[in-house]
């Protein structure tokens, strides 16, 4: 795929709908709206409304990405259905992006590794872990905030969710590694999404699965 190619991205995970466009690595349009259980209903119409805004035809869209997660049951089967259904109906590629390579992409440059963490519940946090080049250590672990402590306390980063609502890790644990609050999107979706695909990193449609919340059964 050549770098003028258009994708299209969508990120449901959450109370955030969030549509992009991009090309040549920068975007050309993207909504963002927050809107508890709205995604059935504002998905389609966004879409919609940003291609005509931008002039484009389904054809036109080369590639699309799409959150996976982890997230809420709903707004990932409604994001997922929407991103698969357009791929097949015009025969073009869809990328998965976790939403731990999306706070990964938003940490301070050459400091490792980058501990990602969404909150799960009180004091337990879903986590992944990268190295150097977006490399995967370790993801999809639930982990408590003390054995957050225990391992990941010396060396490296953390980059949470910007809707984590206790202030332990930008308020306490700050003291101990550099936080960054991250926030879903869209737009960076696209970004990773695209260099996925360069990379040859594709899956068929049917193994593209969404990260459920409850899918994460180990506690440590």
């Amino acid at each position: 795929m050549m770098n003028k190619a258009i994708v299209l991205g969508v990120e449901t995970s959450d109370i955030l709908c969030s549509v992009a466009w991009w090309q040549d690595n920068q975007t050309l349009l993207d909504y963002n709206i927050e809107l508890a259980n709205a995604h059935a209903t504002l998905l389609a119409g966004l879409v919609a409304q940003g291609q005509k805004r931008l002039g484009l035809a389904a054809s036109d869209i080369s590639l699309v990405t799409v959150g996976s997660g982890p997230g809420s049951f709903t707004g990932l089967r409604i994001g997922m259905a929407f991103a698969k259904g357009f791929c097949y109906g015009l025969d073009i590629p869809v990328i998965d992006v976790t939403n731990f390579e999306v706070l990964a992409a938003q940490a301070q440059p050459d400091i490792f590794p980058v501990i990602t963490l969404i909150e799960a519940r009180k004091d337990h946090y879903y986590t992944g872990v990268f190295l150097e080049n977006r490399t995967i250590l370790d993801e999809k672990l639930l982990l408590s905030r003390k054995s957050i402590e225990e391992n990941y306390s010396t060396d490296g980063q953390i980059v949470i969710h910007e809707k984590i609502t206790t202030g332990y890790f930008s308020d306490n644990y700050a003291g101990s590694l550099p936080v960054t609050h991250g926030k879903y999107s869209a737009a960076t979706i696209c970004d990773l999404g695209y260099h996925k695909f360069s990379g040859n990193d594709i899956r068929e449609l049917d193994a593209i699965e969404p990260l459920y919340l409850q899918s994460f059964a180990g506690v440590l």
